[in-house]
């Protein structure tokens, strides 16, 4: 993260590899091995973070961005009184979904049915909520079940298209400090995960938004169609163009045909069930 501008946030470096840097104030914690797992290490050994700030942001290593950038999406998240939101990816960043690369052309924040974990915002009362869900043992999937913890989760949960972030590493590298065998996919846990929550997860949907001029826009058509903008980053995007182009065209179509999927899921009742993995 770059310095530029006054930070109005602390930041702590929870590193997996010793010998880190640290914060500008020193804030470092040595947690090795897989990311969830120490995040969960955290929590449970450090519960006053979830006490002592309004938003905790997860931000993964390989995000580039601003101290600046940051201050506006923790006061954009605070403006729309946002449980979990994340900063747009890029168009040349490396992404999982089609639906975190930017739209600010169109828009100043999309709600979403999910938040990816490569770097989400949460209020902190809502992270307490989640905290059990990164001690379940698994490196992926949480992040299709964070939504879905309360009875009203509609406009709580949202991309910020005006706080641009770029994801510089290609998805997956990283796989075997999270814990992951050497052929295993990312589909196995998350298929685990969602079996023992007994849910399923069909597609990243943007149900609603707030426009350019700061209004409420709630046809699924007219979002999915503003989304045939997002074409554009094919000249720039360091994906394959075959690939760019098959999830751009799943998310225009997850906009208007899949179901939104945010019935809420009772995570104490599992966790106290079932054996952890």
């Amino acid at each position: 993260m770059q310095r530029t501008g006054e930070a109005e946030f602390d930041l702590l470096v929870a590193a997996y590899e010793a010998g880190a840097p640290g914060g500008a104030e020193g804030f470092n914690i040595f947690l090795p091995g897989r990311k969830i797992a120490g995040y969960h290490f955290l929590f449970e050994h450090y519960p006053e973070i979830l006490t002592q700030y309004e938003y905790i942001a997860l931000i993964d290593d390989d995000i580039e961005t601003t101290a600046h950038e940051l201050n506006r999406l923790f006061g954009i998240g605070r403006q729309y009184n946002l449980d979990l939101f994340q900063p747009a990816l890029a168009w040349d960043s490396h992404f999982s979904y089609a639906a975190t690369l930017t739209n600010r052309k169109h828009y100043l924040l999309r709600f979403t049915n999910t938040v990816e974990m490569m770097c989400p915002v949460f209020n902190a009362k809502y992270l307490a909520a989640a905290r059990s869900l990164f001690g379940l043992g698994y490196e992926t999937g949480i992040d299709l079940l964070w939504t879905r913890l309360t009875d009203s989760p509609w406009l709580r949960y949202a991309i910020v298209d005006d706080v641009v972030v770029r994801h510089t590493r290609p998805i997956g590298t990283t796989k075997s400090l999270q814990g992951f065998a050497a052929n295993e996919r990312y589909d196995v846990q998350v298929d685990a995960v969602l079996k023992r929550f007994g849910t399923a997860f069909r597609g990243f949907v943007t149900y609603a938004a707030v426009d350019r001029r700061g209004r409420l826009v709630r046809s699924r058509l007219v979002i999915g169609l503003n989304s045939l903008s997002l074409w554009r980053a094919l000249f720039r995007t360091p994906l394959d163009w075959t690939q760019f182009m098959r999830r751009s065209t799943d998310y225009t179509r997850h906009c208007w045909l899949r179901p939104v999927n945010l019935q809420r899921i009772d995570v104490d009742g599992v966790v106290k069930s079932v054996r952890q993995p």
